[in-house]
């Protein structure tokens, strides 16, 4: 987000959007899809066609209702469930057994740097059965093997560059969602706004703007909702 002490009522989607956008194509498989949005630590991504244009939107909490629905296991059962399909096991220097975590060395929290029994650096999970997000719920490769097109959110919802700061935020009251997809005039995803870059807008907003308006600073800035992301 490069708005800083700006005045909200001239803050648009371009100066608050994020521009590193990960997409996902229609015809991913649904399990390619999540450990995409895993390894980019990321909780939903716009749906693009063979074109780059966005079709749709997906995130975790649509992965876990999916897996719900198709008769996942539910990580309740076993007394310590494996909840991560990123972890395989491993024998540390001094013979213990270790939860090695393959994903890239400081993209998970609960990595740790240690050695292999073979003295080669290893990241070790140290939390190997906690359940700290939506998609941790099920078991990913019992997801459907489905492409995402069958699976995601049609029609979501977009705004060009220029849309007012105050619009979006609306947009995401009235969708009940908490990002909103900035697309070019081919409707390809150039950036994304999510609801905690109108947060530090309004909260970097100029004091000027509220004497001016003579309202409380909540008055057109919409409360968070519960709705998916």
């Amino acid at each position: 987000m490069r708005a800083k002490c700006k005045c909200l009522n001239h803050v648009t989607a371009e100066d608050l959007m994020t521009r590193e956008v990960t997409v996902i194509p229609q015809t991913m498989p649904v399990r390619d899809a999540v450990r995409l949005l895993f390894e980019k630590q990321i909780t939903g991504a716009p749906v693009v066609d063979a074109y780059g244009r966005c079709v749709g939107a997906i995130s975790v909490t649509d992965f876990a209702r999916m897996g719900l629905r198709h008769g996942v296991d539910v990580l309740v059962a076993a007394p310590r469930p494996v909840t991560c399909s990123f972890q395989e096991a491993g024998v540390g220097p001094d013979g213990r057994e270790r939860v090695i975590c393959t994903l890239p060395p400081e993209s998970c929290p609960y990595q740790r740097r240690q050695h292999a029994e073979d003295g080669r650096p290893i990241e070790v999970c140290t939390e190997p059965h906690i359940v700290c997000v939506d998609w941790q719920v099920v078991e990913m490769e019992k997801l459907p093997s489905e492409e995402v097109r069958h699976h995601m959110t049609a029609d979501p919802v977009v705004a060009s560059p220029d849309t007012p700061a105050r619009t979006l935020a609306q947009m995401m009251v009235d969708a009940q969602i908490h990002r909103v997809f900035v697309v070019d005039a081919a409707r390809r995803p150039i950036g994304i706004v999510a609801s905690t870059d109108l947060l530090a807008a309004l909260a970097g907003a100029d004091d000027e703007e509220h004497l001016l308006t003579k309202r409380p600073a909540h008055a057109d800035f919409p409360q968070e909702t519960s709705g998916v992301a």
